[in-house]
């Protein structure tokens, strides 16, 4: 039963109600979120000639401004919260009638008072269109397709920008405004049937947990609170005291209320208290969704009001501003369909986007004086690319966002990425200098634009590669700079001039962002090179038994992580036993007969008695592997080591390989002799050759090391040996850690290349643990 439940709550989630595909639970998706992007642009571009017509004075556009944040901001966290307790589908069933009603009276007012009423309304019931579909989207669309799902729609709210852009300038035309405003309700009385048909029903969804109903009952008229403060403060003046302290107590509330720390809760009265923690990679997920919103609302709004205050400095009109505002729509739909063919990863496309927003944003103070078209084209093309880098970098990081949507709490959290898109938007005006903007001056627009740099700036450190994004914001900074400072006026006015400062910064920010790109690669194979040489040379414990060790593995190419030499301890029945060794060759081959020689000592360590036995097998393992690769010259010289606990003493068998060293207490250091026997792999040359074990006493205070020849045979400029024995005497202290940094110091200074693998493992007999 819960299987066929299961399934039929798939199809409807992959297909609709009806089973018509996902193309119709797509574009249902796509223009409820164009209904967020479309009625904010037409409320601002027709507020003038509304008021002009209504009879509302200045200090009203203001009220009507502060409406629709609050009312965007209430719309959201209600539609968030009514989805987890009704569902999504049923949030945006609601919402859609509202929105019809929110128009007819903005449409229809005669009224200062009916125009604030319907105003209020439809934003709020479209924000709660917007929320219902955040909330829905997981569920319409399967999750490996949702970035190309989010990657399209973002190339669909340019369309709704230009068709924005395109009534309002018809409008003008025509004198009427309230036709520009019809729009949105008439959008959405068009989408309710589709999404009644579209929309699956979902099961009564699970209860959010306690912290997020404190979050939603606290926190959210917080925002509400805030986001009206931002809108609202300047009008009044920044310098009021009441304005200040109701601002820095709202912010201090609300992060009070955000904060990710641990808070405790009591489920009922006088029981224990237990504590609630939202997992650290949602907050992540919903951190950075945040930032993105609130980088691109800040963005979005700051373009405007300096495109308009700049082209009207230049001649132009409203209708121009429109025209090169359309440009920032044509670079979102650029970027969209491009992330949604490429899949690119959210620091790449924090990291590039957002850089090269800054290099247009840069530019922007330089549009040509004394021709208006000119300017706009400018501006326009500029426009473009600050489009593209905004949304570049909106898309990896709202599907990452929706895909992490919890299940519990799911709509509330949904709000936070629309309600920081609102926010960003509101601190625009929020800022102290958007009251010298209102002049028009140029050191208003010039504070402002250096502000939108910092912030977009900032945004690619935050999202991106710090070293790439500041690397391309210094050389947007540079740009300005250049363009503002150095360069002569009648040179920076030059429409040609301009082309080529700004594509100098694309170019910058392409080249720094392929090295990047480049160095993601390298650090990956990097990691999967530590990760081979940890799988295959796994490290050395500090105490195996009564020996107390330490290891060092060099490969002669930093690069692989792994090369010829190999060394192993296994704790087994038979006691200790240590495994040093270097095989013929260098490259992949020598790394795969490693392999073969480590998994043999590791699986037969374990299940043979004596050393010879254990040498004889990988003696003959090792033939093996030469005759399947047809290598009559593969081997490898090898020491095999054995301590029993109790004992005072090692067994040793020699195949090949260097002697071991000896230090001693008194920090005397002599080469152990040992019979050497044929390498591994080369034993079944001389089969009268029975090999035996050397017993090698070792006492409390001397340190034997083993080594390969990569330490004993590095040359120096004047081609003589590294010094082994004579650095050992100079060691401070005879710890086996602290002589394999001693040498490999002396090492470093001895050569700069070394040009082999180095392995080294420094034991002693420790009988007493609190020595250690």
């Amino acid at each position: 039963m819960r299987a066929t439940r299961a399934g039929e709550d798939a199809r409807r989630a992959a297909g609709g109600r009806d089973g018509g595909g996902a193309g119709p639970a797509w574009a249902v998706l796509v223009t409820g979120f164009t209904l967020g992007v479309l009625a904010p642009t037409l409320h601002n571009a027709t507020l003038p000639r509304a008021a002009a017509d209504i009879g509302i004075d200045v200090r009203g556009q203001d009220l009507a401004q502060v409406v629709v944040v609050c009312a965007s901001l209430a719309g959201l966290f209600w539609a968030g919260r009514a989805a987890d307790v009704h569902g999504a589908r049923r949030v945006v069933l609601w919402s859609l009638p509202g929105t019809c009603l929110g128009g007819l009276l903005l449409v229809t007012a005669v009224s200062p008072v009916l125009y604030g009423v319907g105003l209020a309304v439809e934003s709020a019931a479209i924000m709660g269109v917007v929320a219902g579909y955040l909330a829905s989207a997981p569920v319409l669309h399967p999750t490996g397709r949702l970035g190309r799902v989010i990657g399209v729609s973002f190339a669909a709210l340019a369309l709704a920008l230009a068709t924005g852009v395109a009534l309002v300038l018809a409008a003008d035309g025509a004198g009427n405004w309230r036709m520009a405003e019809a729009l949105p309700p008439l959008l959405a009385a068009g989408l309710f049937l589709p999404a009644f048909r579209t929309m699956a029903d979902e099961r009564p969804p699970t209860r959010p947990p306690p912290r997020a109903s404190t979050v939603f009952t606290v926190g959210c008229p917080v925002v509400v609170l805030l986001g009206g403060l931002l809108q609202a403060a300047p009008v009044r003046s920044w310098l009021d005291a009441g304005v200040v302290t109701l601002l820095a107590g709202t912010l201090a509330l609300l992060v009070l209320c955000c904060s990710p720390g641990r808070v405790r809760l009591r489920d009922r009265p006088r029981q224990r208290r237990q504590e609630w923690r939202a997992p650290a990679e949602s907050r992540s997920r919903v951190g950075a969704a945040v930032l993105a919103g609130g980088v691109w609302g800040f963005a979005q709004s700051a373009l405007a009001t300096v495109l308009l205050v700049l082209l009207t400095d230049r001649g132009g009109a409203q209708g121009e501003a429109l025209v090169a505002w359309a440009g920032f729509g044509v670079g979102f739909a650029v970027a969209g369909l491009y992330a949604a063919r490429s899949g690119i990863a959210v620091r790449p496309a924090a990291a590039l986007g957002l850089t090269l927003a800054a290099v247009g944003v840069a530019v922007l103070p330089v549009l040509p004086h004394g021709h208006s078209t000119a300017a706009t084209v400018c501006a326009a093309l500029l426009s473009v690319l600050v489009g593209f880098g905004v949304i570049l970098s909106q898309v990896p990081v709202v599907t990452r966002y929706l895909v992490e949507l919890p299940a519990s709490g799911r709509g509330v959290t949904a709000t936070a990425y629309p309600a920081a898109v609102v926010l960003g938007g509101a601190a625009v005006t929020g800022i102290p200098y958007e009251a010298v903007i209102a002049p028009a001056t140029r050191d208003g627009i010039l504070e402002l634009l250096w502000i939108t740099v910092t912030v977009l700036a900032l945004g690619a450190v935050l999202l991106g590669r710090s070293a790439l994004a500041i690397a391309v914001a210094g050389g947007a900074v540079a740009q300005y700079v250049l363009v503002t400072v150095v360069s002569e006026e009648r040179y920076a006015q030059r429409p040609l001039s301009l082309a080529a400062f700004a594509g100098t910064g694309v170019i910058v920010g392409l080249a720094v962002w392929t090295r990047g790109r480049q160095n993601e690669r390298l650090a990956r194979a990097l990691a999967a090179a530590t990760a081979l040489q940890q799988a295959v040379l796994r490290p050395l414990p500090d105490r195996t038994g009564e020996l107390e060790s330490a290891g060092l593995y060099r490969p002669a190419t930093a690069d692989t992580g792994i090369g010829g030499d190999f060394y192993d301890v296994a704790r087994t029945p038979f006691g200790t036993r240590i495994l040093i060794g270097d095989v013929r060759g260098k490259g992949l081959p020598a790394v795969q007969t490693v392999a073969d020689i480590l998994g043999c000592f590791r699986s037969q360590a374990h299940e043979t008695q004596g050393l010879t036995e254990l040498a004889a097998r990988l003696d003959r393992h090792l033939a093996r592997a030469a005759l399947s690769r047809q290598d009559g010259e593969l081997f490898a010289t090898a020491l095999l080591l054995e301590h029993r606990d109790g004992s005072d003493h090692l067994h040793v068998l020699n195949c090949g390989h260097l002697p071991p060293l000896a230090v001693g207490p008194d920090h005397d250091v002599r080469e152990v002799r040992l019979p050497a026997l044929l390498p591994l792999g080369f034993g079944g040359l001389d089969p009268h050759t029975v090999p035996s074990p050397v017993r090698l006493d070792l006492a409390d205070d001397t340190v034997l090391i083993l080594h390969t020849d990569g330490l004993s045979e590095a040359r120096n400029a004047a081609g003589a040996f590294y010094p082994v024995i004579p650095r050992l005497l100079t060691a401070p202290t005879s710890r086996p850690r602290d002589l394999i940094a001693h040498l490999m110091t002396g090492l470093a200074h001895w050569t700069h290349d070394t040009g082999d693998d180095i392995a080294l493992i420094a034991l002693t007999r420790r009988t007493d643990p609190r020595r250690l």
